[in-house]
């Protein structure tokens, strides 16, 4: 089910998504800092996860090597 805007201010970390932008934190709705209102630890853990993801030659390609 959807999440109320209630329960994502008052949830200690929040993040959004995204192809381009990867992991990014949520630290404000609304005007209200959510947590610390910086990157909360589980965040951080996933953000380096995904861009050492992103960098490792087993799970990605650079775009140049797609046009050769």
């Amino acid at each position: 089910s959807p999440l109320s805007s209630k329960r994502l201010m008052s949830s200690k970390e929040v993040f959004i998504t995204s192809t381009a932008g990867g992991i990014m934190p949520v630290t404000k709705i609304n005007g209200k800092k959510i947590g610390s209102g910086n990157f909360g630890k589980l965040t951080k853990k996933i953000y380096n996860i995904y861009w050492n993801k992103h960098k490792d030659p087993n799970w990605s390609c650079s775009v140049k090597s797609l046009l050769l």
